[in-house]
């Protein structure tokens, strides 16, 4: 392995254990093992760049796993069911989680947590692609089913909860090394739960008008 997919995993390590701000450039290239401790610097520049560095190592495999998963979905049939759009968003992650070694999930929790626990902030760090393509088939099928402004909080909310259950996948997968298929099933049933009960209040809202 070279220093700077070194500098990678243990920046990916100790960011999900200490938090993107409990940790500096110097402590990231001790634990990677480098005698130069400003061999994080030299490889990266600074902290926001290492990160959009890690979501670079990460995100290729990951996106082009979601959309074979669409595509199969989408030969399928099944695209316009909230239940396998969710499977198509975790699953991935999960499988991530469960490679030897893995931090990714835990460190993008700790990042959300950074960024204020939005969602917003994180396409600046490299989250696009696929999930977006996602995301967008499901708010196509939640504006047909409640307002748009409810819409939108539970995508919000599901991102949240997407986040943090794969966190969750990825500390179970540290011993096991495979992913837990039935976490993963309650992960996704949770999900899409969340995103297609009714929108009560809202209902009365119109009923009222």
């Amino acid at each position: 392995m070279d220093t700077r997919s070194e500098l990678l995993l243990a920046a990916e390590r100790l960011f999900a254990r200490h938090g993107i701000d409990g940790v500096s450039l110097r402590q990231i290239a001790a634990a990677a093992g480098q005698r130069n401790v400003a061999a994080a610097h030299y490889h990266f520049g600074d902290k926001p760049k290492l990160i959009g560095a890690i979501f670079t190592s990460r995100l290729a495999h990951i996106d082009q796993r979601r959309t074979e998963l669409l595509d199969e979905i989408r030969a399928d049939r099944v695209d316009d069911d909230p239940w396998h759009l969710c499977d198509v968003l975790a699953r991935p992650f999960a499988e991530q989680a469960a490679r030897p070694g893995s931090h990714y999930a835990r460190f993008l929790a700790r990042l959300y947590e950074h960024a204020g626990h939005t969602l917003e902030t994180l396409p600046e760090y490299g989250l696009t692609g696929s999930a977006q393509q996602v995301i967008e088939l499901l708010g196509e099928l939640l504006a047909a089913r409640m307002p748009e402004q409810v819409a939108r909080y539970r995508v919000e909310l599901a991102g949240r909860l997407l986040i943090t259950g794969t966190a969750d996948l990825e500390q179970h997968a540290e011993q096991a090394g495979v992913v837990d298929e039935q976490r993963l099933s309650w992960l996704t049933d949770a999900l899409a739960g969340l995103l297609t009960a009714p929108a009560r209040h809202a209902d009365r809202e119109q009923s009222g008008s």
